[in-house]
């Protein structure tokens, strides 16, 4: 089962990051390469509810998990869903706080089953098309994380 781990720092405290992942609803808001997406069975902080997005086909994900101890959020969808050739698809976001600088550590995993013939494809396809912007993004809304001294 592969799994693509990707990450960054921000120069946010994690409770502002944390706010604008913890919202379900907003990832067309922030992501580049994500429409805007709307809720069914919500709202968006509730386990259970769909995330919907009408501009990519009706893609659907669903929320499987939202910890405001641990600042982190989990969803899946189906099999096949997004042209993506994979299967049992689960996508977790974290935000860690880096006490000594007051910023934040994000880090963005997906993990999947697929065809052994697809696993590149498939791997290349969420890191470079999902995750790597995604983590872009955050940086350019929060601004980097400053170097240590």
């Amino acid at each position: 089962m592969p799994q693509i781990t990707e990450s960054t720092m921000v120069g946010a405290p994690a409770g502002d990051v944390w706010t604008l992942l913890r919202d379900f609803a907003a990832i067309g808001d922030w992501h580049p390469a994500l429409p805007p997406a709307e809720i069914e069975d919500g709202p968006a902080d509730r386990v259970g509810c769909v995330r919907v997005f009408p501009q990519a086909g009706g893609h659907r994900e669903t929320l499987i998990a939202l910890d405001d101890q641990q600042r982190r959020i989990a969803f899946t969808f189906a099999d096949r869903a997004g042209g993506l050739p994979v299967r049992s698809y689960t996508s977790t976001i974290t935000a860690r706080p880096v006490t000594l600088t007051d910023d934040t550590y994000v880090e963005w995993s997906s993990w999947f089953d697929c065809d052994e013939a697809d696993e590149d494809k498939a791997i290349a396809a969420i890191r470079d098309g999902v995750l790597v912007p995604g983590l872009r993004a955050l940086e350019q809304r929060f601004g980097p994380a400053p170097s240590a001294p």
